[in-house]
């Protein structure tokens, strides 16, 4: 016997679940068990009868929609056909056969939506035209990444749990994360069933539980737990002052740091960069918007061929894969003779400082003579010369007092690196210097692992036949590996 309450819970063979009024008379929906679990069967019956659904115990001639979860199309046939030979069903109609997705739209729009193809699991047959699975690439590098995508909300949940694991030092658990949000912004339409993930690359366990959770309630609990965590919060503050790493950040949490205040109650903790980037962090802190990031590029360009004719400023990083809003300006600086270029930064920055606009710079000379080593050894940081950096915005060109030919600084603080590359390595650090970041990691990680190559924003190197590759532009570099050429901007991983 079961237990009184327990008891007025369940209904009759084949009837309702609940004695609720159903508000939707036509529809009886029938929730299939095997890949679903009791519990959790038990709990979407519960919601569907809160809505005013009518959800039958037991499967029979009454039901009009079955609803099944994590279930192939050939899986369902199966079943159904199982389930109506032992219910002596033969020759009634069959109802519908669909994924859970149908279910979790109908539950959110408080009424059955209308049956679409994506919701059913049907077998394909010859001429019925069924779309094919989307096929994905296993890396970043082979497939497009346009800058708008369909799963914002899904891929961003996923980088939040990527940044925890960075942040206490799990490279496995970061990798995995980023590499399923990137799946997500590649694909073409929006993910509305978790079925739509099944064959998808980096998709494992942990990330198909946040995704399903997400669809279902649209907020994902342990998401939101660590978004609220005291240690994510500190974290993301601290990483977000100019010089300042996770380990740095690391340590100060250990050692009971919590806010920007209490850093400033300690500048013995700081260096000059870190100083620099706690003053200004208000600044800094702020989107960079696309109209000041090419105005900075303006002013170098002008400088820098103010310094040495026929010297080019580019603007990279996300500005050049279309981004209208980014934390920093990235610039490279060449000239299309080799060697020209060496020295060239510290005139520059003399010039720019001249004009009031620099607040604070760091320069690094470089070291081209390891640029071969680092080539071969596929480091992530390059040899090149540059100068990190916090500029004043100055006005757009031709907006200053009486036409005057130097902007003047308008008081917004903004972050800058400056970086020179020689033009034969050009084609390689804008490839480098454009990212994505992840783009950039799985592009060298399948240059490495597929080819047998090491790529940085150095060149491209043969260990077995220890010889560079020599380029043109970055549609070479994707040829020698063997990839599709992406533009910038569908490298938005």
């Amino acid at each position: 016997m079961l237990p009184k309450r327990r008891r007025a819970r369940v209904g009759s063979p084949g009837g309702p679940a609940s004695s609720t009024q159903p508000r939707f008379p036509g529809v009886a929906i029938y929730l299939a068990e095997p890949r679903m679990g009791r519990s959790r069967r038990a709990f979407l019956t519960r919601l569907a009868v809160s809505k005013g659904f009518r959800v039958l115990d037991a499967y029979s001639s009454e039901v009009t929609h079955v609803v099944m979860e994590q279930t192939s199309a050939e899986e369902a046939s199966c079943w159904q056909e199982r389930r109506t030979v032992a219910a002596s069903l033969r020759g009634c109609t069959h109802p519908e056969l669909l994924d859970i997705s149908w279910f979790t739209e109908s539950m959110a729009a408080g009424q059955p939506v209308p049956v679409e193809r994506r919701h059913r699991l049907e077998v394909a047959v010859p001429g019925k035209g069924l779309p094919s699975p989307v096929r994905m690439p296993p890396y970043a590098c082979q497939r497009p990444t346009p800058l708008t995508q369909h799963n914002t909300s899904l891929s961003e949940a996923l980088e939040v749990l990527a940044e925890a694991a960075a942040f206490k030092g799990s490279e496995g658990r970061f990798l995995s994360f980023r590499r399923a949000a990137a799946v997500l912004k590649a694909l073409p339409s929006r993910v509305t069933a978790l079925s739509q993930l099944q064959g998808l690359p980096h998709f494992g366990e942990h990330s198909c539980r946040v995704v399903q959770e997400l669809l279902e309630h649209g907020v994902c609990e342990e998401v939101e737990r660590v978004r609220l965590s005291e240690r994510y919060q500190t974290m993301k503050l601290f990483t977000g002052i100019f010089g300042v790493g996770i380990k740095t950040a690391d340590r100060w949490y250990q050692d009971g740091l919590r806010t920007l205040d209490s850093l400033q109650g300690q500048p013995q903790r700081l260096t000059q960069q870190q100083r620099a980037g706690l003053q200004h962090y208000r600044d800094l802190s702020a989107p960079v918007q696309r109209p000041e990031a090419e105005t900075l590029q303006q002013v170098v360009a002008a400088t820098a061929a103010c310094v040495l004719p026929g010297a080019t400023v580019t603007l990279a990083g996300g500005f050049r894969r279309g981004k209208l809003q980014g934390h920093d300006v990235d610039l490279l600086i060449s000239h299309p003779q080799e060697g020209r270029e060496a020295r060239l930064l510290p005139s520059v920055m003399r010039h720019l400082e001249k004009q009031g606009l620099v607040l604070y710079h760091q320069h690094h000379l470089g070291c081209p003579e390891d640029a071969t080593h680092r080539t071969r050894q596929s480091h992530t940081m390059d040899a090149f010369e540059r100068s990190f950096c916090i500029f004043r915005l100055p006005q757009p060109p031709g907006a200053a007092v009486g036409g005057a030919q130097s902007p003047g600084p308008t008081g917004r603080a903004l972050r800058v690196d400056l970086v020179v590359v020689p033009i034969s390595q050009l084609p390689f650090a804008l490839l480098g210097w454009t990212g994505s970041k992840h783009f950039q990691r799985e592009l060298r990680r399948f240059s490495r692992k597929e080819r047998g190559l090491w790529l940085n924003s150095h060149g491209l190197f043969d260990p077995k036949q220890k010889m560079r590759f020599h380029v043109a532009s970055e549609e070479d570099i994707f040829r020698h590996l063997g990839l599709e050429y992406l533009p910038p901007e569908q490298r938005n991983a």
